[in-house]
């Protein structure tokens, strides 16, 4: 909510980082995409959605504490530019839940096979959005990796 409590901020944040190993040392990437939807109930005005996102965020982590530190260009609605800034630490809580994937043929590879395994836990976000402190926003979060192996 804004400051004078009109202004709903509606934020979706996806931080990803892929590391993928080899006979070759490993490589990691990383994107980060945001999604804000503003709502003004004070005028009863829809202000429309931006969409961002960024190849090279300053994000690491794992399941017990991961964070984002990016700057977004993005655009709104109607394509104009915004930047967005975030500043994000996810702590996390309670217990990983694991799903294990059954092996499958990878597409196109033969007899590889595919395993997958799904770890998934809550946690709680501290930081900020364009400098202004989230912490007393309504925040659901959770920290989730996917591990791929392929046989040989």
């Amino acid at each position: 909510m804004s400051d004078d409590g009109c202004i709903l901020n509606e934020v979706i944040v996806f931080a990803n980082r892929t590391t993928v190993v080899s006979a070759h040392a490993p490589r990691a990437t990383g994107e980060v995409t945001y999604t804000r939807y503003r709502y003004d109930y004070c005028e009863d005005a829809d202000l429309g959605t931006d969409l961002g996102s960024s190849a090279q965020p300053a994000f690491s982590g794992d399941l017990n504490r991961a964070s984002l530190n990016a700057t977004i260009q993005g655009h709104t609605a109607s394509g104009s530019p915004v930047t967005v800034s975030l500043v994000l630490l996810w702590e996390g809580k309670g217990s990983v839940t694991r799903k294990e994937g059954h092996p499958r043929n990878a597409p196109g590879s033969g007899a590889r096979l595919t395993r997958t395994e799904n770890l998934n836990r809550s946690a709680v976000v501290t930081g900020s959005m364009d400098e202004r402190d989230i912490s007393d926003a309504a925040v659901g979060a959770s920290l989730h990796t996917t591990r791929k192996t392929m046989s040989q």
